[in-house]
């Protein structure tokens, strides 16, 4: 009897620590499962600034350009000679086009051409704004050599005594159907009124000159390369 009875407490001894042990196992495995790091796809999700950030990138990168990049604005250039206080020069002139008007030119360095209102441009040179070629061009279908001409004399007729413009500063002047040319001399300034046909323009030219600069030859060979667009 007391055989049996021991080993009923045994079997009950040996219940007790098995059901322990798996108690304590669960618990650490619990444990251990709630200290581990979220592997979650909402964790591993990249934030919305880290997004935005990575898009911004994106669009700072630059485009690959694999266009020409020569510059597209050069323009033809043209010799161009005249002569300054008795000096022959040769310089380099650029193709340059009116904004307003149907005329382009050959411009030479030291001058800037300027709208000065609609239908007149402002040649200027750079080194005296008094110094400069205004330039007016009249469609010939709209008007005629005969009628630009009389209102050129007019307003030299106003600026002062008018005597034609010598023929030999004109040569560099042609295929014109038609030219003439005026002049006013003061005591160091001059005035000098220009009128041509040419492609199926009429332009006219006013010019105020000192003889500081003189560059008077210099915008007459200038206007000379006045051709329409």
């Amino acid at each position: 009897m007391q055989k049996k009875l021991f080993s009923i407490l045994a079997l009950l001894l040996t219940a007790v620590l098995v059901v322990g042990c798996n108690t304590s196992d669960k618990t650490e495995d619990s444990d251990a499962q709630q200290n581990e790091p979220s592997n979650t796809a909402a964790d591993q999700k990249p934030s919305g600034d880290e997004t935005a950030g990575e898009s911004q990138e994106e669009e700072d990168t630059p485009a690959s350009d694999d266009t020409n990049t020569e510059d597209a604005t050069k323009q033809p250039q043209q010799d161009v000679k005249y002569v300054q206080k008795g000096e022959e020069k040769t310089e380099k002139a650029t193709a340059s086009e009116s904004v307003d008007q149907s005329y382009k030119l050959q411009q030479l360095p030291g001058f800037t051409l300027t709208q000065e209102e609609p239908g007149k441009d402002m040649l200027v040179s750079n080194a005296d704004d008094e110094v400069f070629m205004r330039i007016e061009t009249i469609e010939a279908s709209q008007s005629s050599f005969d009628e630009v001409k009389t209102t050129m004399q007019d307003y030299m007729n106003a600026v002062g005594e008018t005597v034609a413009l010598p023929a030999d500063e004109l040569t560099a002047f042609k295929d014109v159907q038609n030219i003439e040319g005026y002049v006013v001399d003061f005591d160091t300034e001059k005035v000098i009124g220009v009128v041509f046909e040419k492609d199926g323009l009429i332009t006219k030219l006013t010019i105020h000159d000192n003889d500081e600069q003189d560059l008077t030859d210099a915008m007459l060979n200038m206007a000379a390369t006045i051709s329409k667009k």
